[in-house]
């Protein structure tokens, strides 16, 4: 041996033996258990002696290496292995707690039925339990499923004994007795992201059956595993508001879930652009029509106008109103115009532009003057119910520029007549109703007649002459309460209006200028001749 390699032996030889300061007394098993002053905790000891690992508090003198304690070491303690939790082995065989010394078969150490996150604790006693979705459905069980024992659960859900709402309440029953996601799947074959799924489509099917607006008929759409209920992890994210209906209309459309997805993304671009949503209403269907019309907007050129027209049909087949129809239609019609010539519009539709506004007409007439000859003419009621005060009210009625614009005063109701001759006499005309003129005491062939009419009177011409009637009020022979008699309006000569002026027995209230009679079919007797 050479003497380097004498040197380095005898160095590891000094290191390798166990020394003691200068004073230091030998601790005891009971004397190493004796907390410090001033300090103390609850974690559990390392049964060992500062600054080596795991002698047990025996304090023994090892022949070198380190405290590193390994299988087959007198020292090897097995009750420590076995109480630590594994996927196939969830709380320990035993249960061992090296804390409190307790436990038992399912249970992590410390009695802890799931793993505790920092900063979740409610009670330093208290045990941590493992997430559970915030539904009180998944605690139903109608079929008496969580009665069963663990491994009846295990062999119901390995063997899909059931529709997977029915077995869903079992995965927190099992969580509750410390078997995790991955020991299910060991167990059953149901994968965590299953698992996850169940518990989410329960919640959402949940909430759908307490809601009395989704019609219970429609549910069994989401038994399907594969098709169905997968629809309910999007529906999962309307409010409680939305959820019913749509829910309704994708069992009724039989959406997959990639239209179930595209439904909710419609309900966020409404919430998003109300605004905009003029003409289309509220329903999922026209909620809809409303994304196709916003996606028609947002197509590219190159798409062309074959992915307008299929964005524009497919909201037509949701629409449920006219308005939504109309508007999807309009806006297909504009793509057509400015797609017309593909190459212009490529190039910066100029020329498309230019051709939509030659398009667009505004029909355009001109007047002839008989067609504005028309004379406004106010109108004051039923004959029957003619007052004085209606009759001085009525004003001339002045007609200013090209199109003879005017102000109603004196009337609320005003009637537009033709220009005719007879009414080109009248200063202050008035028109009103006679529901029978066979009623009129001296109308002449007027009275003569079982009809409607309309009489214009000029209040301005109300001196009574011989070849003319006029409307007059004239006290009647039945006396009313206060010793005056009724007064009664009708028609009259003129001659016989004089002798009624004379007489003191009435008075002239205007000259009857014309009498409209209504419209009436062919060959019905009835003509246009005025009354003379």
């Amino acid at each position: 041996m050479t003497s380097v390699a004498a040197s380095l032996a005898a160095r590891v030889a000094v290191a390798s033996a166990p020394t003691a300061r200068p004073g230091q007394k030998r601790r005891t098993a009971a004397s190493k258990r004796i907390p410090r002053a001033g300090y103390e905790s609850d974690i559990p000891d390392t049964r060992g002696q500062p600054g080596r690992f795991g002698d047990g508090g025996m304090n023994k003198q090892r022949d070198g290496g380190g405290g590193l304690i390994l299988p087959g070491d007198d020292r090897f303690d097995e009750g420590m292995v076995k109480g630590i939790p594994s996927p196939n082995n969830p709380g320990g065989t035993n249960g061992f707690d090296p804390r409190t010394g307790t436990g038992g078969p399912g249970q992590l150490p410390g009695g802890y039925e799931a793993p505790p996150k920092p900063g979740s604790e409610k009670d330093p006693n208290a045990a941590f339990a493992p997430f559970r979705p915030p539904s009180a459905y998944l605690d139903e069980d109608p079929e008496g499923f969580l009665k069963e024992d663990n491994q009846m659960s295990f062999l119901r859900i390995r063997n899909r004994a059931g529709m997977w709402y029915q077995l869903a309440p079992i995965l927190p029953k099992l969580m509750r007795s410390g078997f995790l996601p991955d020991d299910i799947f060991d167990e059953t074959g149901l994968e965590p992201r299953e698992q996850s799924l169940w518990q989410t489509w329960t919640s959402t099917r949940g909430s759908l059956i307490s809601d009395e607006r989704f019609p219970n008929e429609k549910l069994s759409y989401f038994d399907d595993e594969h098709n169905g209920a997968p629809c309910l992890s999007s529906l999962q994210y309307l409010t409680n508001e939305e959820r019913p209906a749509a829910a309704e209309f994708v069992a009724d459309q039989q959406f997959d879930p990639e239209q179930t997805k595209e439904l909710i993304r419609a309900y966020e671009i409404r919430r998003a652009n109300n605004s905009q949503a003029k003409g289309f209403g509220s329903t999922p269907g026209e909620i809809m029509a409303f994304k196709m019309w916003r996606d028609v907007q947002e197509v590219q050129r190159y798409e062309g106008m074959e992915r307008v027209s299929e964005l524009v049909e497919k909201g037509k087949k949701y629409a449920e109103s006219e308005t939504a129809v109309t508007r999807l239609q309009a806006l297909k019609d504009a793509w057509e115009m400015d797609l017309a010539d593909g190459s212009d519009l490529m190039e910066g539709g100029l020329f498309a532009k230019a051709k939509a506004d030659n398009a667009a007409n505004i029909a355009l007439v001109r007047l002839d003057p008989e067609e504005l000859a028309f004379r406004p003419i106010p109108y004051l009621g039923p004959m029957e119910s003619l007052s004085v005060e209606k009759v001085l009210a009525v004003q001339p009625v002045a007609r200013t520029g090209v199109f003879n614009t005017f102000t109603p005063v004196g009337a609320k109701e005003w009637v537009a007549m033709p220009a005719w001759a007879a009414l080109g006499s009248a200063k202050v005309p008035f028109a009103i109703l006679v529901s029978n003129t066979g009623k009129l005491s001296g109308a002449g062939d007027l009275s003569q007649r079982e009809e409607p009419a309309t009489l214009v009177v000029d209040k301005a011409n109300n001196t009574p002459a011989p070849g003319a009637y006029f409307l007059v009020a004239r006290e009647s022979s039945i006396q009313l309460a206060g010793g005056k008699g009724a007064v009664v309006i009708d028609v009259y000569p003129g001659r016989e209006c004089m002798d009624i002026e004379k007489d003191g027995k009435g008075t002239v209230i205007g000259k009857v200028v014309l009498a409209v009679r209504a419209p009436g079919g062919q060959n019905d007797g009835m003509t246009t001749d005025f009354v003379a």
